[in-house]
């Protein structure tokens, strides 16, 4: 299971946790954006955005 997947479980068994959650995706999406900056040499505005679906 990935980080996406156990973040969308938590949300289903904790609706409430919604903020925790996203604040978790977002930090995952910039560790992302940092390991691809580094492994592309590209150190450039690479942004990567998370938008929330509703369910």
């Amino acid at each position: 299971m990935n980080l996406h997947e156990e973040c969308l479980l938590k949300y289903l068994l904790n609706p409430t946790g919604l903020v925790q959650t996203l604040e978790i995706l977002k930090l995952n999406n910039l560790i992302i954006e940092q390991e691809l900056a580094c492994k592309t040499g590209k150190h450039s505005n690479i942004k990567m955005r998370y938008t929330p679906t509703k369910i």
